[in-house]
């Protein structure tokens, strides 16, 4: 990617309109809420992520508190070797930009 995949010209739009009913229904589209959705969708989960404002442009773009390495108690290294994988699987996966689109 040649610049942010999000900034504040990233427009904050969505065209679609909302599913009747889901199963799951996410209200923040954070870091933790969009890895929370994308696993969730993965399963076959029906999930309808909720934000508003811009994806990852809120909170999660300002506050690296919940993938920082660096100042972790021990006991917190296991997840954070699970948590790397699954960052470097997602860069992997969105090479060439992120698309986003609601499921039909």
């Amino acid at each position: 990617m040649n610049g942010p995949a999000i900034s504040d010209l990233t427009p904050i739009r969505f065209a679609s309109d909302l599913p009747a009913q889901s199963e799951v229904v996410i209200i923040g589209g954070g870091v933790i809420g969009v890895c929370t959705a994308l696993f969730l969708a993965r399963r076959g989960v029906p999930v309808v992520l909720l934000e508003k404002g811009r994806i990852a442009g809120e909170q999660s773009s300002r506050n690296w508190g919940w993938v920082r390495v660096q100042g972790r108690d021990p006991a917190e290294i296991p997840i954070l070797l699970e948590a790397r994988a699954h960052w470097q699987s997602f860069q992997q996966q969105a090479q060439g930009g992120l698309v986003l689109r609601p499921a039909a």
